[in-house]
């Protein structure tokens, strides 16, 4: 076997080992998804798809479904309970009225404002014990993180 073939698998056995080590602190200690879905009430999935709404604007669900990895036919109920919530809207494109688009609505903006206010703190609590370089660090993982595993399910999808 090449020895460049080994180094990448020794890395592939290290990132899921890794994996494996820090699922339990993304959920507990990083995310409080706990704390967010009980103050709440509003679950992870439904979080990602109002931020990504108020990122990006109006988004059909093919889009949405696309860049969150979320099935279609597992987003439509989804989408359903925001709009019961008041927290998003299904509007028909001007431009071309066969496509339906989903938008947040100002309370779902307000909700959301709650949640990352919450979040904010959450993270400014487990935050003060390290430094800010051991903060930028974190920081810049994430963004690595982001970049190339958002990357990758993008093309997955395709």
């Amino acid at each position: 076997m090449p020895r460049s073939h080994v180094a990448k698998e020794t890395l592939i056995d290290s990132v899921a080992h890794n994996l494996f080590l820090v699922l339990p602190v993304f959920r507990k200690r990083l995310l409080h998804m706990d704390v967010i879905q009980r103050e709440f009430n509003v679950p992870l999935s439904h979080v990602q798809v109002m931020a990504m709404l108020q990122d990006n604007g109006s988004m059909n669900v093919s889009e949405i479904s696309h860049k969150l990895g979320i099935a279609k036919p597992n987003l439509t109920p989804l989408i359903d309970r925001l709009i019961a919530d008041g927290f998003v809207e299904r509007k028909r494109d001007d431009s071309d009225r066969r496509m339906v688009n989903v938008s947040i609505c100002p309370s779902g903006t307000e909700r959301l404002r709650e949640i990352r206010e919450k979040m904010r703190l959450l993270v400014g609590e487990w935050a003060s014990d390290l430094s800010t370089t051991q903060l930028r660090a974190v920081d810049e993982s994430l963004r690595t993180i982001n970049e190339v595993m958002g990357s990758t399910l993008l093309k997955a999808q395709d």
